[in-house]
């Protein structure tokens, strides 16, 4: 119901709109689907170009950020190299079993080394050493010279150191909250055994500046990650929001620091697990990663430096497509602006093409009110010259149409004044014959009374008012005036027999269909006997088509040798017979033949009509 229900009402909604409007509307709908659809696909397609485009620039970026910042990194592992062979700092940590302002001096001119080295190397916050061969001095001056047992006690990087001989390792916080990354370097001495570990220890402030020098760097998050994999460092922080502004990367030490943070990498889907998992050893490469808090994440990996340490970078994807979002809502107005441009000259060709219907409709709203004499120019286009070719041609036919009522309402008149006069007549006859009959009961003719009487029932079944169907009693009752007639004047006796269905005798049928082929028995039959039978049997033939045999049987002489229906020259049976099929279809009509037992036999197919609303379809040709 509610489907039917909305159906209905769009059919009483677009007939209640104008053509015009249903054109423009449905330009409009169309060309702003279209529209969207190739807006859409654009923006996608130049979107996921546009986007590997920036993603490989992107890439090279830091690929180049990772050459020029691990330059650095080399120098502090060479630094370290230099003091792990430093011959003079080996023999200092070497010499046992001095004397205590001995191991005193040896301890200040380490320091010296240390100090020096420190110096001589840019980028390095600080320089520690830590060995067991001054534990029985006492310091009295404070300097970068601890005992091993420390290490244990305050970091955690002597684990990866005790697995190999150098190593980058993140360090805690110093006391100034200073985040710091450190290079560890073991000592050997002459014998192989270790006699010291050095330790550089470098600001997280200086390696952000050293990759700061790169533009763009530091864009989102920067994670530097040592050859297992592992982060050592993290730089940048990630900008859900989108916000493009950022701090001058050039900017005080302190301005730069801020920019980093601790390493935790269950803050981050990109930890040390997915990078072991992701990135292939010496290469480089993108990923967009999805999941993140701030949205999908564009995930780089440089290309490995000289230590096999490498950049990752991430970037929110909203951030770095945020400029082709601008240009997509720019081509989209530029859309928009398009489509109101078209809506607008597609009103005015629309209106263009309309205005021909609306002077046709304005002729036709002219033409019933009664002015015939109107006519619609021929318009440019062909579809429009065949509607007013039309509707001129209908415009004068009606014309045409309108004179042939006229001349066909006059002559009705005429026809009507005529036929009231042909009344007068059979009115006239009808009083004549009643006279006659009184006037012959007056000589006591009584033979010439009857035969007066059963000529005017006759005549008047006949007439029957202008009737072309008459009741099946009131044409046996012809039929019986005809016999009763025919007798009195005939030397010949007639038996008349009727044998008829109770059901039939209300029905309909053509009027005098039984009279001719009455009289041609009387006429042609001249029975042997001396009598003559005719029996007349109706019955209803139960079948799909309820219809109604009537069968007229006689004993006289049969019909002619040869003797066709198609071929007759007689009027009656033939006038009967084109009746039939004229007022009931061609399935109905009449068929004559010979008995075995003598005579002819007439048999009358007919539909059954019942009833006045019947046999007003069978005469206006509907059934």
């Amino acid at each position: 119901m509610g489907k039917g229900r909305w159906s209905s009402f769009i059919d009483q909604k677009l007939q209640q709109s104008k053509l015009s409007t249903l054109m423009v509307t449905c330009f409009i709908a169309f060309n702003l689907l279209l529209v969207s659809v190739v807006v859409w696909l654009a923006y996608q397609s130049f979107s996921a170009v546009t986007f590997a485009e920036i993603s490989k620039a992107r890439l090279a970026l830091l690929n180049e950020s990772t050459r020029r910042g691990f330059d650095f990194i080399t120098g502090v592992t060479g630094t370290a190299y230099s003091l792990a062979s430093n011959r003079e700092l080996s023999s200092l940590l070497e010499t046992a079993d001095t004397g205590r302002l001995a191991q005193i001096h040896q301890r200040r001119e380490v320091s010296r080394i240390l100090d020096h080295t420190m110096v001589v190397s840019e980028g390095i916050t600080s320089i520690e050493l830590y060995t067991d061969v001054f534990n029985e001095v006492t310091v009295t001056m404070a300097d970068r010279i601890f005992p091993v047992d420390t290490i244990a006690q305050h970091d955690s990087w002597f684990a990866t150191l005790e697995k190999a001989d150098a190593a980058w390792v993140p360090l805690r916080e110093n006391e100034s909250g200073q985040s710091l990354v450190g290079y560890a370097q073991r000592i050997f001495d002459s014998r192989g055994g270790t006699v010291a570990y050095v330790l550089i220890r470098l600001s997280r402030a200086d390696i952000v500046r050293r990759f700061a020098d790169v533009p763009m760097v530091l864009d989102g998050k920067v994670l530097l990650v040592d050859t297992a994999g592992n982060v050592v460092m993290q730089m940048g922080r990630v900008d859900p929001a989108g916000e493009n502004e950022r701090a001058d990367r050039r900017n005080e030490a302190s301005a730069v620091q801020e920019t980093s943070e601790v390493v935790n990498p269950s803050s981050s889907i990109i930890d040390s697990a997915w990078i072991q998992k992701h990135v292939q050893p010496g290469e480089d490469g993108y990923e967009v990663v999805s999941g993140q808090p701030g949205g999908a994440q564009l995930v780089l990996y440089s290309r490995p430096a000289m230590l096999q340490w490498r950049l990752v970078q991430t970037i929110p994807v909203y951030t770095l497509l945020s400029p082709l979002r601008q240009a997509g809502w720019q081509i989209l107005g530029i859309a928009v602006l398009g489509l109101l441009c078209s809506a607008v000259l597609a009103y005015l060709f629309v209106r263009q093409i309309i205005r021909p219907l609306r002077q046709l409709i304005k002729r036709m709203r002219q033409l019933e009110k009664g002015d015939f004499d109107t006519r619609v120019h021929l318009s440019f286009t062909e579809e429009y010259a065949h509607l007013a070719y039309g509707f001129n041609h209908m415009a004068s036919q009606l014309t045409t149409l309108m004179e042939q009522v006229k001349d066909e309402s006059r002559a009705k008149r005429e026809a009507q004044t005529g036929l009231l006069e042909a009344q007068i007549k059979p009115h006239f006859l009808y009083n004549t014959l009643d006279m006659i009959h009184w006037r012959a009961l007056d000589y006591e003719a009584k033979d010439i009374s009857r035969m007066i009487v059963q000529l005017s029932k006759l005549l008047r079944i006949g007439l029957s008012g202008g009737r072309l169907f008459i009741r099946v009693r009131d044409e046996l009752e012809h039929a019986r005036c005809y016999v009763n007639i025919q007798s009195e004047r005939l030397p010949f006796s007639i038996q008349y027999q009727e044998q008829i269905d109770p059901r039939i005798r209300g029905c309909y049928i053509p009027k005098i269909i039984l009279q001719p082929f009455i009289e041609n028995a009387v006429m042609h039959g001249h029975p042997e006997e001396g009598t003559l039978r005719i029996q007349v049997h109706m019955h209803e033939v139960e079948g799909p088509h309820e219809d109604i045999v009537i069968r007229i049987t006689d004993n006289g002489r049969g019909l002619p040798e040869g003797w066709k229906l198609e071929e007759t020259c007689g009027i009656g049976v033939r006038n009967v017979h084109q009746r039939i099929q004229l007022y009931c279809g061609k399935r109905y009509g009449v068929k004559l033949g010979d008995r075995e037992s003598g005579g002819v036999e007439v048999t009358i197919a007919l539909p059954r009509i019942e009833t006045d609303e019947q046999l007003n379809l069978w005469l206006d040709g509907e059934k």
